[in-house]
């Protein structure tokens, strides 16, 4: 079925858009379209994790040579370009000044990036500042006119920052154990 949509609101000198989706879901009235269309909006956020996975994650160019293999590193891999996404979303919404980092991200990423930007420990850190942080240590310059970091640069921060957090939650637990 075509669903055509069309931009109403033309003020300014503005061309008329008119968009038709085509679908092949029963659309006879105005909720069943409109619920066709929300399911369309979500194609680009999910558009982005396919993007992260190749990108980012370059799950094209794992080398496994067997299905039962591949599958659990694909997985893995789900889970960061999901994490990933999640914090780049978060960093681009109003409140990424205001919102912890932690909502999105375990403390110990955040205390171990603040260490590694800032030499010091700094457990409130918003998302903006852990994003962006994250994006220097994978080679982002942060400079003003600089684009917003990119998958590629995420994952290189994410690659460095993993080793990072390893040794400092190991090094944790043992310095509890010995106290």
């Amino acid at each position: 079925m075509r669903i055509p949509l069309r931009l109403l609101d033309c003020s300014g000198g503005q061309e008329r858009l008119e968009w038709i989706l085509i679908t092949n879901e029963p659309v006879g009235c105005f909720e069943a379209a409109y619920r066709v269309v929300g399911w369309y909006e979500c194609r680009w956020i999910i558009e982005e994790y396919h993007k992260g996975m190749k990108t980012s994650c370059r799950t094209e160019a794992l080398q496994f040579t067997s299905e039962d293999r591949l599958q659990p590193a694909i997985a893995l891999l789900s889970v960061v370009t999901l994490t990933l996404l999640e914090l780049r979303q978060a960093s681009r919404r109003s409140d990424a000044h205001a919102r912890k980092a932690t909502t999105i991200i375990g403390r110990s990423y955040v205390e171990v990036l603040s260490l590694w930007r800032h030499k010091t420990i700094k457990p409130d850190w918003t998302v903006h500042e852990f994003y962006y942080a994250l994006a220097r240590l994978g080679g982002h310059q942060n400079r003003k006119n600089d684009h917003p970091p990119g998958w590629q640069v995420l994952w290189e921060g994410w690659k460095e920052l993993m080793p990072m957090v390893i040794g400092y939650d190991i090094a944790k637990s043992k310095h509890r154990k010995c106290g």
